[in-house]
């Protein structure tokens, strides 16, 4: 009895763990592009960081992608489009955030050359 519980018990957590994930990345390959998008299959909107490192491309897609995703849907995040007779292929890192974090970069800048005039008269 005890090793039945046990087992029971194992199987129901290693399926808690297997299961799919929520927000996903999704290639679409065309004839003469790369389409990939991010799809939001939970009930809250996500925060998404995509950077992709392309190898065998024609645009470089070296800078990072910062999108908020609505719930239960799927967002074009980059497009491919690959060179002629050359290999081709990419990695990608994704990070997904519980809500987006705006970063203001341009007015802490501001503020900071404000107080050094200050400081110099």
């Amino acid at each position: 009895m005890k090793k039945t519980i046990f087992l029971l018990t194992f199987i129901v957590s290693f399926i808690g763990y297997t299961q799919p994930e929520k927000v996903f990345l999704v290639e679409e390959k065309l004839k003469k592009r790369t389409i990939i998008y991010v799809q939001n299959d939970t009930e809250e909107d996500k925060s998404v960081f995509l950077k992709v490192n392309p190898v065998g491309y024609r645009k470089s897609a070296q800078r990072p992608i910062i999108k908020n995703i609505p719930a239960k849907s799927k967002m074009q995040m980059l497009i491919l489009i690959p060179l002629v007779d050359v290999p081709s292929n990419y990695t990608y890192n994704l990070i997904i955030n519980d809500e987006l974090q705006s970063i203001d970069a341009k007015r802490n800048k501001e503020k900071e050359l404000k107080n050094k005039k200050d400081v110099l008269f």
